[in-house]
């Protein structure tokens, strides 16, 4: 098995658990003090860990890619 198949399959949990916890309404403090986060609803973290979850399904695929071609 690919070792870079394996890191980004657990990569890729990481952010799929992330993007979890933003939906759930949480405030995620370690960017919550950006600029671009000041301000946000629990709607607006709600929608920011959708994306979050729908870009983690990228890291996957590309993991499953990596796996199965045994990219090292």
């Amino acid at each position: 098995m690919s070792n870079v198949g394996i890191l980004m399959l657990i990569f890729a949990t990481c952010v799929l658990l992330v993007g979890l916890y933003m939906f759930t309404g949480h405030k995620l403090g370690i960017i919550a003090w950006k600029a671009a986060f000041k301000g946000l609803t629990k709607e607006g973290w709600k929608n920011v860990g959708k994306w979050t979850m729908i870009s983690s399904i990228v890291i996957y695929l590309i993991a499953v890619l990596a796996i199965i071609f045994n990219w090292e």
